[in-house]
This record gives C-alpha cells, structure tokens and sequence, in this order.
C-alpha cells in the first residue's frame, strides 16, 4: 500500500514536471497545455481523496499563474479562470470518488471480521457486547446499545439515532440501538442491517446448534435405556426359564424319584404283610430303611433347595456352610460378621445373592466372602479359570444384584458382585436400600 502510494505520487510529480517543461517549450499560450494537469491531480484525488485531489489542483493552478505570470499574459482572463474550474472539478469529484470506495471497501473489511467474530459466538456468550464493538467500529462515534431478548423495537427512530430488530428464522433475538453524533446515512443503515442480519444468524446457529446438542444427548439416553430394556429383558427371560426349571426339577423330584420310591416301599410292605412271620427275612427289611433313608434325604436336600434350614441359625453360619461345600476349591475364605443382625428377608435375599454367585463358577480356584463395614456390603469374590464363568447364570446373577441395588463384575477369569446389607423391604415386597427413595 505505502509503495504503491510512493509510486503514485512520484508519477504525479513526474506529470506535473512534464506539463510544465511543455509550457515552457510552447510558445502559444493558446494550446491549451495547462489542461494536462488534470492528469497529475486525477492520480493524487483517486489515491488520496477529495481534499488531496483540490490540493492538487491547486498546485496545478499555481503552476499556469506562475507561468502565465512570467509571460507577462492576464492571469484573471476567462480561458485561465475555466482551466482553474476544470482542475478543481476534476480534483474534487475524483477525490470524493475515491473516498466513497475507500469508505465502502473499508465497511466491506469491517462487515467481514464482524461476520467471522460473530460466528463463533452464541446467544449467551457475548454476543452483545461483541456487537455493540462492532457496530460502534462501523459508525464510528456515538452511542451503542444492544438489548438481547424478544424485547419491543420501540417504534421509530429516535434522535437521530436507529434501532434495527435482529430476526432470523421468525426468531426475535433483541435490538440493535445506535445514535450517532452525526445523522446517519444511507450506507451506515445499510451496513447497520447487515450487521444486525449476522448477528441474528449468529444467534439462530446457535440456538439450532444447543437444538442439535440437546436432540444428539437425547438419542444417546434414549439408545442407552433401550440397551438397558434389552438387557432387563435377557435377565428376565434368564430368570423365568431358571423358575421353570426350578420348578420342573421339584416336580422331578416328587414324582420321579419320592413317589417311586415311597410306592416301592408300599409294594414291599404288601409283600411283607402276605409273608409268613417266619419268613420275613432281615435283609427286605434293610432295603425298606435303606430306600426309605435315601427318599427321605432326597426330600431334605429338595427342602433346604428352596428354603435353606441354616438359615435359621443365622446368615453368617449359612454362609459359612454354602462356601463350605464347594469342595473342588482349597481357597475359602468367609468373614461376615455383623450379618446375623439382619431381618430374615434380607438375610434370605443375601444368601440367594452368594448361592448364584457360587453357582455361575462351577469351578473355582479361590472363593472369599466377607463384609465391608466402611460401605455396609457384602462382597463375594471368586476366582476361576478361563472360560469358568457360565453366562446364562451370570445373567440371572445380574438381575438379583440389580434388584438389590448392588453391583456386578465379571471378567473372564473373575467375578466380584457387591449387595448393599442395610435393606429394606416394604409391605408391596418392595426391596429398597436404606436412605433412598
């Protein structure tokens, strides 16, 4: 910029140099040379503006007075006065020109930053204050003031001044206020409204983007809860064929093995009764006690299936003797102390807890149960080798854990499932934790 400037004014000082010499080499002040100083004064205007360009002309009018002066010609004759015209018309309308472009190139300049600072705003962050900047930039002086919300326009303008609402996608967002120290033009207004029109578009981008956020949080929560259905609904399922075969393996039980055996007892009996006293051998009657021993411990080992008899010494001896039964593991250790104090219902739903831990590992390598006072819970770890986690047990463990409130991790060489203790259950068999809701 500085260098095309120098260069400019080099060239019209060159010009100006020339046209001079020229006069000086006429001799015919009717040649009307003087009017090739409209060149040098065009080139100073259009590069320096309106009050340059009348400098120039001036120079150039001082320059034919010098020269008519020292050809002793009429310095005030009409052809000197129309070139004077001619230089100072010249040197003003270019100049003006020139800075009405500069002054349009420069909103243009402004108008983009402000669009590029506008951007990256939104509704909430700073918006208005960078606004009333950027437009204090664009009128140059007076008063600024920008309300944001779905406020009133206020009618018409008011001393002098201009308020211009910011709408964007039939959006009202504030007001832009501007007085100026000086009345406003055509071009201030335009650039003003354009200025109010990205600030608008700003807002809107934003306001569709905290939309989107919202809408983008939404489909997460809502791909979650449907993956937490999902899972519900596996669990359930888990459950309910664990029931049913529950319930198959007790109806087995009664009619497959008791009931045969208690009508092979009755058959034998019969048989008894039709022999002889003397007959009666001692060995029928061994197999009667031994048959009715073997029923009766079928339906003992059926009884305590579905309501364990140590339990009623106490959770902490019913732990102790369901670790004590797996047998295939040397590592066991049971520290649950404290756990006696439990109602029965929570003690029943703790120990069913341990039990489906104990059976999702059917081999394991080290067992530990034991109490955290610190966060009043039980906590169940068993380790296994790989691949000795069963799923379909796992996932009923899953869902009694869930009911509890407890937590559940199972990797593949590792479970570790925690139950809360401070249990409570209401009259609608309602299990809830102690303190919440």
């Amino acid at each position: 910029m500085i260098e095309r400037r120098q260069a400019v004014l080099f060239a019209a000082v060159l010009a100006y140099a020339i046209v001079f010499a020229l006069r000086e080499w006429s001799e015919n002040p009717a040649e009307g040379i003087d009017l090739l100083y409209i060149v040098p004064v065009a080139l100073v205007a259009l590069e320096l503006g309106f009050l340059a360009g009348l400098g120039a002309a001036l120079g150039g009018i001082i320059l034919t007075v010098l020269w008519r002066a020292s050809e002793h010609l009429d310095v005030l004759s009409v052809a000197n006065l129309t070139r004077a015209v001619a230089l100072l018309a010249v040197g003003g309308l270019a100049g003006w020109f020139s800075d009405r472009m500069r002054s349009a190139q420069h909103r243009q300049q402004l108008l983009l930053q402000s669009g590029m600072t506008l951007t990256r705003l939104g509704n909430d962050d700073g918006l208005a204050a960078a606004l009333a900047e950027q437009a204090g930039r664009l009128v140059g002086t007076g008063e600024v003031r920008v309300e944001m919300g779905d406020a009133d326009d206020g009618g018409p303008p008011v001393d002098d001044g201009l308020r211009i609402p910011l709408e964007a996608g039939g959006v009202r967002y504030g007001t832009l206020s501007v007085t100026g120290s000086r009345p406003l033009g055509a071009d201030d207004r335009t650039a003003l409204a354009i200025l109010a029109l990205q600030a608008a578009v700003a807002a809107e981008n934003a306001r569709l983007l905290l939309i989107e956020r919202e809408r983008a949080v939404m489909r997460a929560e809502l791909r979650a809860a449907r993956r937490q259905l999902d899972d519900r609904a596996f669990q359930l399922r888990e459950m309910i064929d664990r029931v049913e075969a529950e319930r198959n393996h007790v109806a087995h039980e009664l009619h497959e093995q008791a009931a045969q055996m208690l009508a092979g007892v009755l058959l034998e009996l019969a048989a008894l009764d039709r022999q002889p006293r003397a007959d009666a051998g001692e060995p029928s009657l061994e197999q009667l006690r031994s048959d009715i021993g073997s029923t009766m411990q079928s339906l003992r080992a059926l009884a305590v299936g579905l309501k364990p008899s140590a339990l009623a010494l106490g959770l902490e001896t019913a732990l102790h003797e369901l670790v004590a039964a797996r047998t295939d593991c040397d590592a066991r250790t049971v520290s649950v102390a404290g756990t006696d104090e439990l109602d029965p219902a929570t003690g029943l739903l703790v120990y069913r807890v341990v039990e489906e831990a104990l059976q999702a590992v059917p081999v394991a390598t080290g067992i530990s149960v034991r109490t955290d006072a610190h966060t009043s819970r039980l906590v169940t770890e068993i380790d296994s080798p790989a691949g000795g986690i069963e799923p379909e047990r796992l996932a009923i463990l899953s869902a009694r854990i869930d009911l509890l409130g407890g937590e559940l991790n199972a990797s593949g060489t590792r479970l570790h499932a925690t139950v809360p203790l401070d249990l409570r259950i209401d009259e609608a068999g309602n299990v809830r934790v102690a303190g919440s809701r």
